[in-house]
């Protein structure tokens, strides 16, 4: 069973067009969420997300329409992007308060990425540092174990070994379970390391979508292979 399917998507935001005709994400996958700025990657994931509504096609996330049954996707997706708004207080009271919203919260994984992040759960979140409230970002969307997460720039504001960890920490969410994350990021590097599978957006449209492998292959990079396909940005 797929977690997301797609048939003939399309998304009208102003003048910009975002149109797929068909894609498939199935449990257990990476995709890698490719494309210049203005590709349309973040438009996708806030449909995916039920943040915006599509204006014509067929979207099913986790067997629903995502803006028509948000209170039932969200239980079960996670969505961190890089600006995402958290409230000002205690990063230990904002998990609690949280925690309520959410069947599946799990305490013991909190407590594993509040170590591992290194977060101080005494700490306000309106002192954190970047790349400290990256890492309580993720930790939110991770935290009552989502069936899909979409994660948008989720390496903004870390460092070389920050970013490491959370490449080890998406792929260990992954292995071995039927959850499926998307990763929309130009840590071209991470995402080829990362993804099975690659979604090449372009000015609205899909540029080519296939497994890392095929896609890449031996000879070039991900970053030069978006070169040829003039999606590079």
């Amino acid at each position: 069973m797929s977690l997301i399917k797609i048939e003939n998507l399309q998304v009208q935001r102003g003048d910009f067009s975002l149109q797929m005709k068909e894609w498939e994400v199935g449990p257990g996958e990476i995709i890698g969420l490719v494309g210049p700025n203005g590709a349309g990657k973040t438009t996708l994931l806030e449909v995916l997300a039920g943040m915006r509504r599509a204006s014509t096609g067929e979207i099913r996330v986790l067997g629903h329409e995502p803006w028509n049954k948000p209170e039932v996707v969200r239980l079960s997706l996670g969505f961190m992007w890089d600006d995402m708004p958290v409230f000002a207080m205690k990063i230990g009271d904002l998990l609690r308060l949280v925690s309520g919203y959410y069947p599946s919260w799990d305490p013991a994984l909190v407590n594993d990425l509040l170590e591992r992040f290194k977060l101080d759960p005494r700490k306000r979140t309106d002192a954190l540092s970047k790349g400290q409230g990256t890492r309580l970002r993720l930790l939110l969307a991770l935290a009552f174990r989502p069936q899909v997460l979409l994660l948008d720039e989720p390496a903004s504001g870390l460092d070389l070994g920050g970013k490491r960890a959370l490449m080890e920490l998406v792929l260990d969410i992954v292995q071995g379970t039927d959850r499926s994350v998307i990763i929309s990021s130009h840590n071209l590097s991470d995402v080829e390391r990362m993804a099975d599978r690659l979604l090449v957006l372009k000015e609205g449209g899909v540029v080519c979508q296939g497994t890392t492998d095929e896609l890449v292959g031996e000879d070039r990079t991900l970053e030069e292979s978006l070169l040829v396909w003039e999606a590079a940005g």
